[in-house]
């Protein structure tokens, strides 16, 4: 077996932003190019006239930098990029990269597992018992999950020659001095297969990180002497680049484990398990951040040991924060970029670092006094300067110091307490950042976005709300293309909008959203809503007047989800295809056996025919219109949670009716409440009727039903709201005799004083009462309830109209140009109703019957805190509820005050 050589370095990897091509590398740029990809990625030496030239078509230099830069992580552009080239100029090994843990080609392993090591000669920047002890302790880094036992000899040839040179220094693969490569070692075999070399141009250190660490340098290279090639996992030991972890801590991951054990299998007696750097925190749940800031255009959030960078360019990719900062700490308390000096601080305890890109400042770590902070300060919380006037608000419990960068001092009347500045913000602020003339204060898992400009709060959003841009993003590309056909965007034409955005607004205009061909909130509402596979066309629609030539049917069921019994599952689709069935002349007969018109499944994932599934929610099922081979067919995704009635799953008589719409030639409507509406809404299924829409659609394929009974369209029934739904915003809200009333659509929530909930169709306890409305407060001096909706007001007594009613707003001494209440409460102490309009707001006094003078004001100025619209209001238990959109602000009822946020759920059954 030929001996195999490897180089390996153990550099850190530049933080690098940007990865535009670069407008003209220099020759000397196109040479380590060229040299990098021939000596790690086998680019096949050109011929002298075959110059590289950015942008030249170039099939082998453009595969092998694409290579690399998959490995590395890197965007995959295929040209030199500053990203790319930058990566190139760092210190690296000899040794070609290649995916997850690997072995040396053939597997070459030692034969046994008693191997012998030597120490030739020793680096003048240690000691011997330090370079001793480092060594030996980097060949118990594998013995301890193999059966391996390692025996040092002092004269002779050992399995593991171990040496310190410099340059070239016999074996053919010359050193390159400082900071390049730091060592090599090679593959198990005779002669020189297993031995280390060190570079003795680069400076080790025993534990320090103002140098390479040899324990952790030592212990990658002996994982090449057993057999282990390079892994791309961030983290992993065998990774190529030297990132500085703590010597006290084992530098295995489990992706290193996984190699070696692969060719030596686990120890015989098994040790304790090593300790394992930190799992890496989960991308999609709302953490709590560490701490935020900008740097060089990205956003970086940090979290424990790791850091996600975001960017317009590039979604969130989760690094670890030693992979880009080598001697930065774990777990920082808060970070903050000042773009004039290129600086990126990090705090943690009483110290805090700086870093230019990647490189630590000379005289850091610093102590906070550096900053002019007192000594009782011995942590700071959050941090975030403002590039404009030059100022760092550094913060700490809930008051903030603001430092004059230029100036190097504090400024004078500082500390202030949080809130005096950020009216509206509560809590303490764990982490903070500016960006887009705002600045965004993080508290737990809740995010308050202020206007910079004049500190007004603008919105509260949840701590990971810029993950979600991101994935919010992928799903709506995703989401139009399954369902609005776009296609992939070709590049070198030039359009007024593109293609994304006209899908966009056909998508919106389909579902009667505000038509902006942006991904705003509602849209993204509507996208995450479980909803058949079926592509959308407008209003009801036929595939193209596809239709069964016989009015005589048959179905089969070929299996059962697992969710129901079998007699609930045949149930449901019997009474599915009734649904069609008494609207028409069609006759559905069930067969259990061969080849049915209707074949209905249930499926996971890829199961069959070409449109898998996604998992739970997203897309219940789909069907195919009619024609032979798979039309007719409905497939169920047996992922979802499917019930015979109960809303707490996805009930299967109402995901069939609607697939069998689609079996029997329907398209989907884009009228809300329709069977054939592309979403799901929870129904009864025992008071279920088929809509007229639905009725129209199906009649003008197969004509009315013929029995000689006329069938008339049922009223449409109202969809039930979830309470749960995260996403929920309320019409309003009020009291009545000692229960409170959540409005939503045609139904409302009656929480009881003993907390318990029901859910009632609003019609069946006022009959006389509009649906979806705007407003409700209670008067409970004149035991009364009123409800507002656009121009008039309803009163009612308990359950019985009031004589005279509806009235109009003018009743409320409002004017003319007021044309709908969007919210309303009433303080019985005062004798005061409070009426919200807009942003502002009107006093009505209910003893003088007539508004109060100096109305309207700004809602803003009396209650701070708030902005945007008050959507519902009520008071309880000397507290005042305002809802705006989906969140809840609660204030004292005497003073005003401002206390906390709660979701627009909060008092309803979750």
């Amino acid at each position: 077996m030929g001996i195999q050589r490897q180089l390996c370095f153990l550099a850190s990897l530049l933080l690098v932003i940007h990865a535009a091509p670069i407008s003209q590398p220099s020759d000397k740029d196109k040479t380590i190019a060229k040299d990098y990809l021939r000596n790690f990625y086998n680019l096949k030496r050109l011929s002298n006239s075959a110059a590289f030239r950015p942008g030249e078509s170039n099939d082998t230099m453009s595969e092998r930098l694409k290579e690399m830069q998959r490995f590395f992580g890197l965007t995959v552009t295929g040209k030199l990029n500053n990203e790319t080239l930058t990566v190139m100029k760092k210190s690296r090994c000899g040794v070609p990269d290649v995916a997850a843990y690997s072995t040396f080609a053939d597997t070459p392993r030692w034969k046994t597992n008693t191997l012998t090591y030597r120490i030739v000669n020793y680096t003048p920047d240690m000691t011997k018992a330090e370079v001793d002890k480092s060594i030996d302790r980097a060949l118990q880094v594998w013995a301890k999950v193999t059966p391996l036992k390692f025996t040092r000899i002092i004269k002779g040839t050992a399995d593991i020659m171990i040496s310190f040179a410099k340059k070239d220094h016999g074996d053919g693969m010359t050193f390159d001095g400082p900071k390049g490569i730091l060592a090599h070692a090679f593959a198990p075999g005779s002669g020189i297969g297993g031995d280390a070399h060190f570079d003795d141009d680069e400076s080790f250190t025993f534990r320090s990180p103002k140098g390479h660490v040899l324990f952790l340098v030592a212990a990658h290279e002996f994982g090449h002497s057993l057999g282990l090639y390079h892994s791309n996992v961030v983290g992993a030991l065998m990774y190529p680049t030297y990132t500085f972890t703590d010597p006290d801590r084992s530098p295995l991951s489990s992706d290193d484990i996984e190699g070696i054990q692969s060719l030596y299998g686990p120890p015989t007696s098994p040790p304790l398990p090593p300790p394992q750097p930190p799992a890496p925190p989960l991308d999609c749940q709302n953490l709590v951040w560490d701490a935020v800031t900008t740097f060089r255009g990205e956003t970086v959030f940090f979290k424990d040991s790791f850091v996600w960078r975001s960017s317009s360019s590039r979604r969130a990719a989760r690094r670890q924060i030693n992979s880009l900062w080598p001697n930065a700490p774990d777990s920082v308390d808060a970070a903050y970029e000042d773009p004039a000096q290129d600086k990126l601080f990090l705090f943690k305890g009483q110290q805090v670092w700086a870093f230019n890109g990647q490189n630590l400042e000379p005289g850091y770590p610093k102590p906070l006094s550096s900053f002019g902070l007192p000594a009782s300060v011995t942590k700071i919380d959050a941090a975030v300067h403002n590039m404009n006037k030059g100022k760092t608000l550094l913060f700490f419990d809930s008051y903030y110091y603001r430092y004059d960068e230029r100036e190097r001092n504090l400024d004078q009347g500082y500390p202030k307490q949080v809130g005096d500045a950020f009216a509206g913000f509560t809590g303490e602020v764990t982490a903070a950042h500016i960006t887009n003339n705002n600045i965004y204060l993080f508290s737990g898992k809740n995010l308050f976005e202020f206007s910079i400009t004049n500190g007004r709060l603008l919105r509260l959003l949840n701590s990971d709300y810029f993950q979600h841009a991101d994935e919010d993003e992928a799903t709506a590309e995703h989401y139009l293309k399954s369902f609005y056909n776009l296609e992939d965007e070709t590049t070198g034409v030039q359009r007024k909008s593109s293609p994304m955005t006209e899908k966009m607004k056909e998508m919106q205009k389909f579902f009667r959203l505000k038509v902006t061909g942006k991904l705003d909130q509602e849209t993204m509402e509507m996208m995450k809503k479980p909803r058949c596979g079926v592509p959308d066309v407008a209003a009801y629609s036929t595939f193209g007047g596809i239709k069964w030539q016989t009015n005589k049917l048959t179905y089969r069921i070929l299996n059962y989800t697992p969710d129901m019994s079998e007699a609930e599952v045949d149930e449901s689709m019997e009474k599915a295809l009734q649904v069609w069935a008494k609207v028409t002349p069609l006759k559905f007969t069930r067969i259990y056996s061969g080849t049915a018109d209707i074949m209905i499944s249930f499926g996971t994932r890829y199961h069959g025919d070409a449109y898998p599934f996604d998992g739970p929610r997203g897309t219940l099922a789909h069907a195919f219109a009619p024609s032979p081979g798979i039309g007719g067919d409905a497939h169920f995704d047996d992922d979802e949670f499917y019930t015979f009635r109960s809303s707490r799953g996805v009930v299967l008589f109402l995901v069939a009716a609607h697939e069998f719409g689609h079996s029997l030639g329907l398209s989907h409507s884009n009228v809300p409440g329709a069977l054939m509406f592309p979403t799901y809404s929870f129904t009864d299924p025992d008071r279920f009727s088929l809509p007229s829409d639905d009725i129209r659609g199906i009649q003008s394929l197969y004509g009315p039903n013929r029995d000689g009974t006329v069938i008339k369209p049922d009223p449409e029934v109202p969809t039930t709201p979830n309470a749960c739904d995260p996403d929920l915003i309320l019409d309003a809200v009020t009291t009545l005799r000692g229960e409170t009333m959540f409005f939503k659509d045609s139904f409302f929530w009656r929480r009881s004083t003993s907390r318990s909930v029901t859910q009632i169709q609003i019609k069946h306890f006022w009959s006389s009462a509009p649906d979806q409305i705007d407003a409700a407060y209670e008067n409970t001096v004149q035991d009364k309830v009123f409800f507002f909706k656009g121009r008039q007001v309803w009163a009612f007594k308990g359950i019985s109209p009031e004589p005279g009613y509806p009235k109009t707003l003018s009743s409320f001494d409002l004017p003319s140009s007021v044309t709908k209440v969007s919210a309303a409460i009433h303080d019985k102490t005062s004798g005061k109703t409070l009426l919200f309009v807009d942003k502002l707001y009107y006093s009505y006094d209910e003893r003088e019957k007539k508004m109060d003078r100096g109305y309207p004001k700004r809602v803003e100025s009396g209650f701070p805190g708030l902005t945007g619209e008050v959507t519902a209001a009520h008071i309880s238990k000397g507290y005042i509820y305002l809802y705006s959109g989906t969140n809840v602000y609660e204030f004292r009822l005497n003073n005003k005050r401002f206390l906390r946020v709660l979701k627009n759920n909060f008092f309803l059954p979750c």
